[in-house]
């Protein structure tokens, strides 16, 4: 099904589809890790989730499920809900899960998609994080969706990679937009190893625990992909907007996991490897918390 006629994400589901294989060869035993209660999760999310026991919490952009099950192993959550556009994605969670022994439901949709489609005012939490604002055509309908989805004081957490340190290539060469307005970019490419390229020299682990394998080496991805450019200003004020209510914002000068540029230093944290850029204060993560206000 073709989310609203937007063929953009179609082509970035062919293109996930290829590349969600690609990264699970790098992890090695992943149900082992969650059947000892491990966690892909960073401190930075951990604090933003808090305690999810007994609250109803949907994954939006889930990818392959590590951080979905890690919100059970790791803050308590019953069955959350994870939506991915990607079939291999999907399929793997729904694998990991049964295999890990953890209750978790995933759905393959598009969340625009999924927005119109599921029940309205059913989630205490919706989360978002890393790497996944930039695969959507519509800021406005992402957070009129979220809006729909979630309870009357229900939560959204979002933790992204900032859009600053996004208009820079690998190089760290100008090359993207800081917005783009809702045009697509389009990338040949396809999208990237990203696990590969960020592996530390410094450890054999993915994360702590999570043992890293060569897997697939010099992954091409043949199929195109398409992103979108938002700035802060796209983001937050189309959750404003919407009617959500901003209660946190904050920015970082590290990347968790992902090395955005070549020139970075590693740095080894309880959760496993965050980059720094060595030069001036560059923001290169952001989180932000907005609430659906309760019914007067």
């Amino acid at each position: 099904m073709i989310s609203h006629g937007n063929e953009f994400h179609e082509q970035n589901r062919a293109s996930w589809n290829e590349a969600v294989v690609a990264h699970n060869s790098h992890k090695v035993d992943q149900h082992l890790f969650f059947r000892n209660k491990g966690s892909t999760l960073f401190r930075e999310e951990k604090e933003l989730l808090g305690n999810l026991s007994g609250l109803k919490v949907c994954h939006l952009q889930c990818n392959a499920g590590q951080d979905t099950l890690s919100l059970v192993t790791k803050l308590g959550a019953q069955n959350p809900v994870g939506v991915d556009i990607s079939d291999n994605a999907i399929e793997f969670a729904t694998n990991l899960a049964r295999e890990s022994g953890i209750e978790a439901t995933f759905i393959r949709m598009d969340v625009f998609d999924y927005f119109a489609t599921t029940d309205p005012d059913q989630f205490d939490v919706v989360f978002v994080s890393y790497g996944a604002v930039c695969w959507l055509s519509s800021m406005e309908k992402w957070a009129v969706g979220i809006n729909r989805i979630l309870k009357p004081g229900g939560r959204l957490v979002l933790v992204e990679f900032h859009p600053t340190s996004q208009i820079f290539d690998a190089d760290m060469k100008h090359h993207y937009p800081y917005s783009s307005g809702g045009v697509n970019v389009h990338e040949t490419s396809g999208v990237s190893d990203y696990v590969a390229m960020s592996q530390a020299t410094e450890t054999t682990e993915v994360q702590p625990n999570l043992k890293y394998a060569t897997g697939i080496q010099g992954f091409r991805n043949t199929s195109p992909c398409h992103e979108f450019c938002w700035g802060l200003g796209d983001i937050v004020g189309s959750l404003v907007n919407a009617g959500l209510d901003l209660k946190h914002f904050k920015e970082y000068n590290y990347s968790n996991f992902f090395k955005v540029y070549k020139n970075m230093r590693a740095e080894l944290v309880e959760e496993g490897t965050r980059y720094r850029f060595d030069g001036p204060m560059l923001p290169l993560m952001y989180s932000v918390i907005v609430h659906k206000p309760l019914k007067p």
